[in-house]
C-alpha cells in the first residue's frame, strides 16, 4: 500500500487496521506507540477519518480513554481500505488521466472547484509520490510520464486497490468480455483463478487495453525473444485472444499478447493437477535459470517442514515472476502489509533476507 497512497494516509490506514482487528479496545498511547506518531497528529487523524467516512460505513470513537472503531454490516478491512484509496486526490486524478483526458491545471482546478495555490499543492504532493516509481507528472496538460510498464503497474494497483469501492474503472472494456477470455486461459493452461485473484487479474488486462487503445505500447527488455520462448514451450500461439481483440477492434500484437499472459502473475491461481506444477517449474528450469535457482534456494528453507515441496516452489516461482518486468519492483509490485490473521512464521525472515542478499547482485529474475 505505501506505493499507491501518500504516507500520510497510509498511517490513517494503519490506525484503521489496528482499531479494526483488535480483540480489545487501545488508548491512545497504545495506537500511537504502534503507528509512530504522536498524541497530536493521532487526534488531527481520527477527525480526518470520521470527517472523510460517511458514519454507516465507519467512525472512531473514544469510549472511557480507550478507542472503538464501529463499521457498518459487511463493512471488511478491504472495503475500508478501497473507501480511502479511491476518495484520494491521486485516485481523482489519476482516474481521469486513464480514462484519456486532457487538461491543464487550471482547467482542473475549474473543473474541481479546487484554488489553484491549493491544487499546486496538492500536484506537488502526487509529483513527488510518482517518483518513488520513476513517474513524473506532466503539468501542461497534465499526464503521468514515465516507463509504459511503470505506468500500467501503476494504474493496476491502485485501482486494485479501490475495488469494490469505486467498481469497474474501464469505460470501453467489460468485466465479462474479459472474464471469457481468462475462461480461455484456465482451460488451456490448467489453471484456476479464485474470484477475488480473477477480477484483480481483469483489473490488470483492462489497463493494458486501455492504453494500447490510446497507442502506448509496451516494450519489453528482450523483445521477441523472450515471446519465443513462451509460444514455444507453452504452444501460447494457440491461445485465444479473439475476445479481447473483439473489444479492442484491432490484432494485438505478440508482445502485448506476452505481457497480458505474463500478467497473470500478478493475480495467484491454482493448478488443476500435479502434471502442471512439474511442466511449470521445468519452464523456469529451462529459460529462466536464475529465477529458478532462487525459488529452489528459498524454498529448501522449508524442506523439513513441508510435505510437497513442489507446491512451495512452483508458488514461489510464481510470486517471482511478477518482479520481471517493472524498474522499481519493490515500489509498485508492493507486499500486503495489513493482515487479519496471525502469519505462521515457518522460518526466521532473516534467514530469507540471507539468501536474497546472495542472489541480489548476480542474477535477473
Amino acid at each position: 500500500m505505501r506505493s499507491i497512497i501518500p504516507s500520510s494516509a497510509y498511517r490513517r490506514l494503519k490506525i484503521l487496521n489496528l482499531l479494526f482487528f483488535t480483540e480489545e479496545p487501545l488508548t491512545k498511547r497504545e495506537v500511537v506507540g504502534k503507528v509512530l506518531s504522536s498524541i497530536n497528529t493521532l487526534n488531527a487523524d481520527i477527525e480526518i477519518l470520521n470527517t472523510a467516512f460517511p458514519s454507516h460505513i465507519a467512525q472512531i470513537a473514544e469510549v472511557k480513554q480507550r478507542l472503538m472503531l464501529t463499521v457498518g454490516e459487511d463493512i471488511n478491512f478491504d472495503y475500508l481500505t478501497a473507501y480511502m484509496v479511491g476518495t484520494s486526490d491521486l485516485f481523482h486524478l489519476t482516474e481521469a488521466l486513464f480514462n484519456g483526458d486532457h487538461f491543464t491545471p487550471v482547467e482542473w482546478s475549474e473543473r474541481n472547484y479546487i484554488g489553484l495555490t491549493n491544487l499546486y499543492a496538492r500536484l506537488k504532493e502526487i509529483d513527488s509520490f510518482l517518483a518513488k516509481s520513476r513517474l513524473i507528472l506532466n503539468s501542461n496538460p497534465l499526464q503521468i510520464l514515465g516507463n509504459e510498464i511503470n505506468i500500467r503497474f501503476f494504474f493496476f494497483h491502485l485501482f486494485s486497490k479501490s475495488y469494490p469501492y469505486k467498481g469497474w474503472i474501464p469505460k470501453d472494456f467489460t468485466y465479462a468480455m474479459i472474464n471469457r477470455f481468462i475462461k480461455k486461459m484456465e482451460r488451456y493452461l490448467e489453471i484456476s483463478f479464485s474470484l477475488s485473484t480473477r477480477m484483480d487479474y481483469a483489473i490488470a488486462i483492462s489497463v493494458c487495453l486501455t492504453r494500447i487503445k490510446q497507442g502506448n505500447m509496451v516494450q519489453l527488455e528482450n523483445g521477441l525473444r523472450e515471446v519465443r520462448e513462451v509460444e514455444q514451450y507453452y504452444d501460447a500461439s494457440r491461445l485465444d485472444f479473439s475476445d479481447l481483440e473483439k473489444g479492442l477492434g484491432v490484432k494485438i500484437s505478440k508482445e502485448e499478447r506476452y505481457f497480458i499472459l505474463m500478467l497473470s502473475s500478478l493475480a495467484p491461481f491454482s493448478y488443476v493437477n500435479k502434471a502442471r506444477i512439474d511442466f511449470r517449474i521445468k519452464y523456469h528450469k529451462t529459460y529462466r535459470p536464475d529465477r529458478y535457482n532462487l525459488g529452489v534456494a528459498l524454498a529448501s528453507l522449508v524442506k523439513d517442514q513441508v510435505e510437497d515441496i513442489d507446491a512451495v516452489l512452483i508458488a514461489t516461482l510464481d510470486y517471482l515472476t511478477r518482479f520481471s518486468f517493472v524498474d522499481k519492483k519493490h515500489l509498485i509490485v508492493d507486499v500486503e502489509q495489513f493482515s487479519n490473521k496471525n502469519v505462521l512464521n515457518l522460518i526466521d525472515k532473516d534467514r530469507i533476507t540471507k539468501v536474497l542478499t546472495e542472489f541480489e547482485k548476480k542474477i535477473k529474475l
